[in-house]
């Protein structure tokens, strides 16, 4: 059964077009199952992402184990073989999750009183990945002498720790969340916090429909805190839509008196009513 979220998204995927939708009979066109299938999966995928997380650090475990125990056995050449052709194919799904066009929806979080972007499963992807190529580096590890220990060491180390980092971020499944103070970006390297009067009047602007980040404009920018890597300015928005995400910043930065009801079903619903006015035209395909 489909999550609120991936329902959402499958009905915008297939209302983009009369290929891409249903037939009479209310049957999905055979057309539109290349990219209903794909979004189902990355639904899934994010849903599920700590379970999924939880099998593939076993799995490494026992692959790194039999690295270990069959150490210069044909039956190596087999396991770097499964090793490389699974990260590859975590690699391009990751690539393809990240090139598929992104949801205009925000997830009501009540419990936390905010509203946050979807889960995102090319972190899952990626972090799978990490983890999946993990294995080389400790195989050259455990096959390298006592002089040449040096560099298979420290290549262990830094592939362990950026494995690390994306699990983490995986883990946590979002990174942006909206509140009533104002906008929070948490990721395992760093934090951001905006509060909504620090932006500039007026922004953020619309960026490109294919944008991947948000660039923020600041009237007060002593009052934002930033806590590690990055300067601060640029927002990662990979999975909501980037006008979407845009124009909901900046309705909280010129209404302040909507702000206090931020995570609340009430408060989304008038939202989304709110930017449907005007022209009620759709937010148009981020990935044409």
């Amino acid at each position: 059964m489909l999550g609120d979220i991936s329902r959402q998204r499958v009905h915008q995927i297939t209302s983009r077009g009369s290929l891409a939708g249903y037939d009479r009979r209310g049957r999905l066109h055979p057309c539109a199952y290349r990219l209903v299938v794909p979004a189902m999966i990355d639904a899934f995928v994010a849903r599920r992402r700590r379970p999924i997380l939880v099998i593939v650090l076993v799995a490494t475990a026992a692959v790194v184990l039999a690295l270990l125990l069959q150490e210069g056995s044909p039956k190596v050449v087999d396991l770097f073989a499964v090793v490389v052709g699974s990260a590859a194919v975590l690699l391009v799904l990751s690539m393809l999750s990240w090139g598929r066009s992104r949801p205009a929806v925000l997830v009501v979080d009540s419990q936390h009183r905010a509203f946050r972007a979807p889960q995102s499963a090319t972190d899952v992807y990626f972090a799978a990945a990490y983890v999946v190529l993990l294995c080389l580096p400790i195989a050259m590890l455990s096959s390298s002498s006592g002089q040449d220990l040096a560099w298979p060491l420290v290549s262990c180390l830094v592939w362990a720790y950026l494995a690390a980092l994306r699990v983490i971020d995986a883990w946590r499944g979002t990174h942006l969340h909206l509140r009533s103070e104002g906008i929070e970006e948490r990721t395992a390297q760093s934090s951001l916090f905006v509060p909504w009067d620090a932006l500039q009047a007026g922004h953020p602007q619309r960026p490109s429909p294919r944008a991947h980040q948000l660039t923020l404009s600041y009237s007060h920018p002593h009052r934002v805190g930033r806590r590690g890597l990055g300067s601060g300015k640029r927002l990662p928005i990979d999975t909501v839509h980037p006008w979407f995400i845009a124009d909901v910043m900046r309705h909280y930065a010129e209404y302040a008196e909507h702000r206090a009801a931020i995570g609340t079903p009430d408060e989304y619903r008038r939202l989304l009513g709110r930017l449907a006015d005007g022209t009620g035209t759709p937010y148009p395909d981020d990935n044409p």
